[in-house]
């Protein structure tokens, strides 16, 4: 019967039906404005966007800066103040001279990231910096869920050409997730 309406046919609670079982002429535009596929879609919620009460926001972990002769290896920390689920991890870097025409991403490896005392990655072999580049495409995780207070970690190395004198590799994270709250 497509194309129809059924006219005052509505189920009260417990069973009981009130009106009657009329069929009037074709659906109503707005009726088959509520039956289209693409609008039961909008109501349930685009694919990928946050259903409602939740939020899609940024989590940073801050930057680091790597200087000749310091540490080539950092864990940044960020501590979500709601139940966060992160999906993006985004790195960000920049270098000096010394490694000009050298994405600076390439410079970086990400050694590990943890949701509390879990890791999240499934091998203990380090993963490339590009691979989470703001343009990197596909790249979606599904990253434990935390209460609020639990540490995520990131532990990035620097694997560039060796720092010297005034030379400086720094690098930035954020991942961005969703938020109950």
């Amino acid at each position: 019967m497509a194309g129809f309406d059924v006219v005052g046919y509505d189920v009260l609670g417990d069973d009981d039906v009130m009106g009657n079982d009329d069929v009037l002429g074709a659906g109503s535009p707005r009726a088959d404005l509520m039956r289209a596929r693409w609008a039961q879609q909008l109501r349930a919620g685009a694919p990928g966007a946050p259903a409602i009460a939740e939020m899609m926001l940024p989590l940073g972990f801050g930057s680091f800066t790597f200087t000749a002769g310091g540490a080539t290896s950092i864990t940044l920390t960020a501590t979500p103040q709601l139940a966060f689920r992160g999906e993006r991890l985004i790195i960000s870097s920049t270098a000096t001279a010394v490694t000009a025409g050298v994405d600076a991403n390439a410079l970086f490896v990400v050694d590990d990231l943890k949701v509390g005392q879990r890791s999240q990655l499934v091998s203990a072999s380090s993963l490339p910096a590009s691979a989470f580049s703001s343009v990197a495409f596909g790249v979606r995780l599904a990253v434990d869920p935390c209460a609020p207070g639990i540490l995520i970690s990131l532990k990035i190395s620097y694997i560039g050409a060796a720092l010297t004198g005034t030379d400086t590799a720094t690098v930035t994270a954020v991942i961005l997730g969703r938020s109950a709250g």
